[in-house]
């Protein structure tokens, strides 16, 4: 289905923002009134109402405060604050971060920021609990000034990481499942599939690293183990899997000439256009695989070279 085939392609572009594959996935999710993936689709474009709907990876992101003080006559500025004696949920709250932003707000902060961690300055009135526990603990002279929940910056990636990752792995497997299906009716009739298969990679992602085709071209049914910096290992994977020896020999020519962004598990230029070329192949039949089970044996045996 070409829809589905231009929001892989847009995907699978790491320097193209997610929103673009998102509201493509919006109006798929609406031709085929499946409302689970739209309601999802619609938190990642607009941001979560409320915590209770978040998605798990969303959650409990690791924070810490810091904070200005005053103790006695010596001033202390942009130091650790600390959060024993707290109430445990309250203790938490505090050093735990929940991102109810759209996805377009997250990719903001991240291009925006040169700094390694976020800011978010807490309410007074929080700061006059933390500052009477403190008090308590022994410190009768403290005057807390001001503090802030600090945030890495990576949490922040690495959320945005998650969600193309997941909608990517969605969108693979639907397409092996069902990439011999052209008309959206066809499609709509299979919600009961597709909230399963929803439940695996979006929801819940599962799995043991194997590659199964279980669409009209060949199947194919391969655990990689390739292990990091192993040339022949990928070569031989790669063309057990059908890729010609010309087209292995250009990606083993360019793999090691830049660098992944193992952060935000994402490959380099190159090797993204070669891998751009190679599902071409796959739509056009010069490659004999379906469009969803190359993507993801591709993404697997590279992530494995490079030990991702």
């Amino acid at each position: 289905m070409k829809l589905i085939s231009q929001i892989i392609n847009e995907l699978i572009d790491s320097e193209k923002s997610i929103n673009g594959a998102l509201l493509k996935t919006k109006v798929l999710a609406s031709r085929i009134q499946n409302k689970e993936l739209l309601d999802w689709v619609n938190g990642e474009l607009n941001g979560y109402s409320s915590a209770k709907y978040l998605p798990e990876y969303r959650k409990n992101i690791t924070s810490y405060l810091k904070g200005n003080y005053v103790n006695g006559n010596m001033k202390y500025t942009n130091q650790p604050i600390p959060t024993i004696g707290l109430d445990k949920i309250f203790q938490k709250n505090l050093q735990s971060t929940e991102f109810q932003d759209s996805i377009t707000a997250l990719e903001n902060l991240i291009d925006n920021n040169d700094s390694s961690t976020l800011a978010s300055p807490l309410r007074a009135e929080i700061v006059g609990m933390i500052e009477e526990n403190w008090i308590g603990m022994g410190n009768p002279y403290l005057q807390l000034m001001n503090v802030s929940k600090i945030i890495a910056k990576s949490a922040i990636v690495e959320v945005v990481s998650k969600v193309r990752n997941k909608l990517l792995d969605f969108m693979l497997k639907v397409d092996e499942e069902f990439g011999s299906l052209t008309e959206i009716k066809d499609l709509k009739e299979k919600q009961k599939e597709i909230s399963t298969i929803m439940s695996q990679t979006i929801i819940n992602t599962s799995g043991d690293g194997n590659v199964v085709n279980t669409g009209d071209k060949n199947k194919i049914s391969a655990k990689i183990i390739i292990e990091k910096g192993n040339k022949d290992a990928l070569v031989k994977h790669l063309q057990e899997s059908g890729v010609s020896e010309q087209d292995t020999a250009e990606l083993i020519e360019i793999i090691d000439t830049e660098e992944p962004n193992s952060e935000n598990k994402t490959f380099g230029k190159k090797v993204n256009d070669w891998t751009k070329k190679m599902i071409g192949k796959a739509v056009d039949g010069t490659w004999n695989i379906s469009l969803g089970a190359a993507g993801n044996l591709l993404a697997e045996a590279i992530g494995k070279y490079y030990g991702m």
